[in-house]
């Protein structure tokens, strides 16, 4: 039987997962590319910072948050 830290690290792995996707659908991009832009822009360490939160939003807020992120960040994409 998963601990509960095994089971909090599948739900946070699901819905990066899933925010990604989103984040790719969203612009286009396969989930690779969308991992990557991310990543490059800085967004990933915010999913990753403040999923207590994020998760408990709608998915399109947090993949709008993204995209204003990555613009900060020097995306061209958002």
């Amino acid at each position: 039987m998963p601990t509960d830290e095994q089971k909090e690290t599948k739900n946070r792995i699901n819905y990066t997962v899933m925010i990604v996707r989103d984040f790719g659908n969203a612009h286009h991009l396969s989930p690779r590319q969308a991992h990557n832009y991310l990543r490059q822009h800085k967004a990933m360490e915010y999913i990753e910072q403040f999923y207590d939160v994020e998760h408990t939003l709608a998915p399109e807020d947090t993949v709008n948050t993204l995209g204003i992120i990555s613009k900060r960040n020097g995306g061209q994409v958002a």
